[in-house]
C-alpha cells in the first residue's frame, strides 16, 4: 500500500484513532530513513469534528456529493458568465443536494453545530477545483468559507428603466438601494467570518483539551490495570 492511500485510510478512521494511527505511518516511514517525509506527517493536524463529518460523508453519501460537486462546478462557470439562469439552476441543485446531506449527517449523532460548520465546508468545497478534488478523496484537512461572490449570489439585479425615447436610463432610487444592499451584505459577511473564525478556534481549543483528556484517562486505566494485576 503507498503512502497516498495509507493517508486516505488515515482520514477514513474515527477520530479517536486518528492520532495514534498518524504516529504509526511517521514512525514507519522514520524507521525506513524517510525523516523528511516522517516529519510532514507527524505534522498533519487531527481534523476537526466537522472535517471528519465531511470527509466520512465523502465516502458514504457518494451519490450526493457527486452531485454537490456537479451543481458547484455550474455555479463557478454560471458566476463567471453572468448567466442567471444557469445560476439559478445549480444553486437549485446544489440545496437539494446539501439538504440531504444535512440530513445524513444529522443522522450521525454529530452536534448541531458542527453539522452546521460541514455544510458550511461542503459548500465551499464544491466551488473550487482544489476543494472539488479534494472532497472526492474524502481528504479535507480543514474548514472552509465560500468565496465571497457566494453570499451575492442570489441578489437581484439592478433593474433599468426607459426613456420615452426606448433608452435605457439609470434608475437611480435602485441603484442607490443596490448599493446600500451590497455593502449591508459585505458588512455581514465580515461579521460571520469573524465569528466562525472566532467559534473555530474555541472549537480547536475544546478539542485538544478533549483529546489530552482522554489521552489522560487512557494513561489512569492502563495504570488501573497493571495495579490490579
Amino acid at each position: 500500500m503507498g503512502l497516498e492511500d495509507e493517508l486516505d485510510r488515515l482520514y477514513a478512521l474515527p477520530l479517536n484513532e486518528f492520532t495514534a494511527a498518524r504516529d504509526e505511518i511517521a514512525k514507519r516511514l522514520r524507521g525506513e530513513g524517510e525523516r523528511e517525509l516522517a516529519d510532514e506527517v507527524k505534522q498533519l493536524r487531527k481534523p476537526s469534528v466537522a472535517v471528519w463529518l465531511v470527509n466520512r460523508l465523502a465516502r458514504e453519501r457518494e451519490v450526493d456529493v457527486k452531485r454537490l460537486l456537479k451543481a458547484g462546478e455550474a455555479m463557478a462557470k454560471a458566476q463567471a458568465k453572468a448567466t442567471r439562469e444557469d445560476l439559478g439552476a445549480a444553486r437549485r441543485d446544489e440545496e437539494h443536494a446539501l439538504e440531504r446531506l444535512a440530513l445524513a449527517a444529522r443522522e450521525t449523532g454529530v452536534g448541531a453545530q458542527a453539522v452546521d460548520r460541514a455544510i458550511q465546508t461542503l459548500r465551499a468545497a464544491s466551488l473550487t477545483p482544489e476543494g472539488r478534488e479534494l472532497l472526492k478523496r474524502g481528504r479535507l484537512t480543514e474548514e472552509l468559507e465560500p468565496p465571497g461572490f457566494e453570499a451575492l449570489a442570489g441578489m437581484p439585479a439592478p433593474t433599468r428603466a426607459k426613456t420615452k425615447a426606448g433608452r435605457p436610463r439609470r434608475d437611480n432610487r435602485k441603484v442607490k438601494e443596490a448599493r446600500e444592499r451590497v455593502e449591508k451584505l459585505k458588512a455581514e459577511e465580515r461579521d460571520l467570518a469573524a465569528a466562525a473564525r472566532a467559534a473555530k478556534r474555541e472549537a480547536d481549543r475544546a478539542e485538544r483539551e478533549a483529546s489530552a483528556a482522554a489521552e489522560r484517562l487512557a494513561a489512569a486505566e492502563s495504570a488501573l490495570e497493571r495495579a490490579l494485576h
